[in-house]
């Protein structure tokens, strides 16, 4: 679940944003094996990494190519025709290939390309669509130093283009409904190939990356870990990654992709019964699900996640029967440790749940010592139709967006709906409640979460999820601290692998200003979910309310490296600039982020925050008067305001005044940003009697 940074910026683009369709050209690329060699020679492969930007942009403008983005080791760029993104594809191919007759074969930089021709919607700097999306699947289809192309892109530059074009085959393409047909250009110095062996080729490479082609963020995610790793295993007491466990996404061999849900509950479903297992971490489902279909080898992902085991498997299910694999794999020799297959009818999926789970802790016991006691899964229920609901509204819940959100409610309800002893459904709408909630500023959904939380516990005490759930409702609504710390206790006794309950314990943490704690908490969350976004950028923001500057810039700097050019960790950043004094590097980073992103309220807190500390105060004000027009009537914008008034006050003390008049708006409005007053920023309004008597109204010291 999300967990609200304190100065978080909203992803959301505006919905007035000024947008429109357009038929265009798009490149991407992917520098080949540069995550191999981060592990293998950090400084090499970011002094290659850097090399190669310089040469590929060159031909981008050479060729009028419009960079719109860089995405970790590749590019996502648009062109004015399809022929013009051919030849500077073309380019780029030819260039790396005299580079590379002169460089040392270990500093031989190689790339594939992708080009489609497609309608995309533009709004204001951004690009999305379906072609944004095919091109991204195509280019993992081109070799090493290879032009892949869809037909559209053929079929414009036929006898239009110097080289050959010759077509691969037809490829079906994730969540793309109709398949689309690949070409390939013949570079000059390629080796000419048998039609029917270039076709074998292709559809082997098309089976080695199918389901598993990434789009632009979730390839910066997987291509921007190096920086992170050596961090993490400098954070875990040494020995302990052998006790660390990765159950990779179960792949979907079912008929049809609308079974892709059965095979990620049964992913999940391990991941939870697992994370029981005493004396074993378990990685989080968010940092997991990076490698869903992934190519990458086990030994390659089980030293970006710094475990010593994986847990990888198949399911496909076709009428009431289903076939499950599994095989625990000792990932330092890739040695199988334990692998079995389980042919049952669909009503027995539980048992087969259960006795995977118990395998895999004996297999772990022999080798690591560990529990050999795989606990039983709290909360669950024996009706499959509540249970199919209920992976469907997991599905649906894990995609993150608001559509995705709001389709999770209705397939919990309708879990409940059948099983109305199902307490794992009722923990699970929590859930989402509270994820909503905080997507929409909107804390009148925190009741109804506390209400499905307390209905889980009364069917099974057992169940961690809906104590964590529990304890959000108490810190950010009911401000109940002595509950929110025993509801945390509880859930964090339950299942100590619980990254979720760890950050949102954190935060709480963060309420009560026991800031080495809190930022414990924080770390332990990102030791069990390292590729989480979300909960990366969380440590982030801890550092910020506990005054941690520099740390707060060398976070977000990690943050940014797992997705270049990420709304969170930009703000973050910014943000930190700002607790250090330097006002105009913060200026600049906010002013990026309003071209990304536009003038939302977040943004608009953020400039006129500045300004106000700069010095600036006229233009602060005139940011002001913008804000509140657009804050008219809308809920869950008193703190934004208050903020900026905090920043006029701390250049004129007359601003206090509206500081606490907007900050009695925010606490009527039960904010969930009113952890930011305890932040070490308010460190100067601890004597302030309105201060002490404000904190009294929340419960909390000054």
């Amino acid at each position: 679940m999300r967990a609200p940074p304190a100065f978080a910026h909203a992803t959301r683009m505006q919905q007035d944003s000024q947008e429109h369709r357009r038929l265009t050209a798009i490149m991407f690329t992917d520098m080949v094996g540069y995550s191999a060699l981060s592990q293998k020679n950090e400084a090499l492969a970011l002094e290659l990494l850097q090399e190669h930007r310089t040469l590929l942009r060159a031909a981008f403008a050479k060729h009028g190519g419009r960079e719109i983005e860089a995405i970790g080791d590749g590019f996502f760029v648009e062109f004015p025709s399809a022929l013009a993104g051919a030849r500077c594809a073309a380019e780029i191919q030819r260039t790396l290939r005299d580079r590379n007759a002169a460089a040392p074969k270990e500093c031989a930089v190689f790339v594939r390309i992708g080009l489609h021709l497609g309608d995309v919607v533009v709004r204001d700097k951004h690009v999305h669509g379906d072609g944004v999306n095919i091109t991204a699947r195509i280019q993992p289809l081109a070799e090493p130093g290879g032009i892949c192309l869809s037909e559209d892109v053929a079929r414009q530059i036929q006898n239009k283009i110097e080289l050959p074009v010759r077509k691969l085959g037809r490829a079906e393409l994730k969540n793309i409904r109709i398949p689309v047909d690949i070409y390939r250009l013949v570079l000059p110095w390629e080796k000419a190939r048998l039609p029917g062996a270039e076709r074998l080729a292709f559809g082997l490479r098309r089976r080695e990356v199918r389901r598993a082609l990434l789009g632009a963020g979730a390839l910066a995610i997987v291509g921007g870990l190096a920086g992170t790793w050596a961090w993490r295993r400098a954070q875990s007491p040494a020995g302990q990654v052998n006790r660390r466990l990765a159950v990779l996404p179960f792949a979907n061999l079912s008929a049809g992709a609308d079974n892709e849900y059965f095979a990620d509950g049964i992913t999940e479903e391990l991941i939870s019964r697992l994370s029981r297992v005493g004396g074993l971490e378990v990685i989080a489902r968010t940092s997991v699900a990076t490698y869903k279909g992934s190519s990458k080898k086990v030994a390659e992902i089980a030293a970006e996640l710094d475990v010593g085991t994986v847990l990888e498997g198949s399911v496909r299910k076709a009428g009431d029967q289903v076939r499950v694999t599994a095989q625990l794999i000792d990932a330092t020799n890739q040695a199988h440790l334990w692998s079995q297959d389980y042919d049952r009818e669909l009503r027995d999926i539980f048992a087969v749940q259960r006795e995977i789970a118990q395998h895999v802790a004996d297999a772990l016991a022999r080798r690591l010592g560990v529990s050999a006691a795989a606990q039983r899964e709290a909360g669950g229920t024996s009706n499959l139709g509540a249970y199919n609901a209920y992976l469907q509204g997991r599905f649906h819940y894990n995609k993150g967006d608001m559509e995705g959100l709001h389709r999770a409610v209705g397939f919990y309800e309708e879990a409940i709906g059948q099983d109305p002893s199902y307490a794992m459904a009722y923990a699970a709408l929590a859930e989402v409640q509270e994820q909503l909630a905080a997507f929409d500023a909107d804390s009148a959904r925190f009741p109804e979460a506390r209400t499905a939380a307390l209905k889980a516990l009364e069917l099974d005490a057992s169940v961690a999820e809906a104590h964590t759930a529990l304890g959000v409702v108490q810190t950010f609504y009911d401000w109940d601290w002595s509950g929110a710390r025993e509801s945390f206790g509880r859930a964090l006794a339950l299942n100590p692998n619980s990254a979720v309950a760890h950050n949102w314990y954190g935060w709480y943490l963060l309420f009560q200003r026991e800031w080495d704690h809190a930022i414990a908490e924080l770390r332990r969350a990102v030791e069990l979910d390292p590729v989480s976004i979300i909960i990366n950028n969380d440590l982030t923001v801890g550092y910020q309310l506990a005054g941690r500057w520099d740390e707060s810039i060398a976070q977000s700097r990690r943050t940014e490296a797992l997705d270049p050019g990420n709304l969170w960790a930009l703000n973050a950043v910014a943000w930190s600039h700002v607790g250090k004094g330097d006002y105009e590097q913060a200026l600049a980073l906010f002013q990026k982020q309003a071209d990304l992103a536009g003038r939302d309220m977040f943004t608009l807190t953020a400039l006129a925050s500045t300004y106000a500390f700069s010095g600036d105060v006229q233009q602060a004000l005139r940011l002001l008067d913008e804000m509140q027009e657009k804050s008219a009537g809308k809920p869950g914008t008193a703190y934004q305001i208050q903020v900026v008034y905090w920043a006029l006050a701390a250049r004129d003390e007359r601003y206090r005044t509206q500081v606490y008049r907007w900050l009695d708006k925010t606490y009527a409005e039960r904010s969930f940003h009113l952890v930011s007053t305890s932040g070490r920023w308010y460190d100067g309004y601890q004597s302030d009697p309105r201060w002490i008597a404000f904190r009294k109204k929340l419960g909390l010291p000054p």
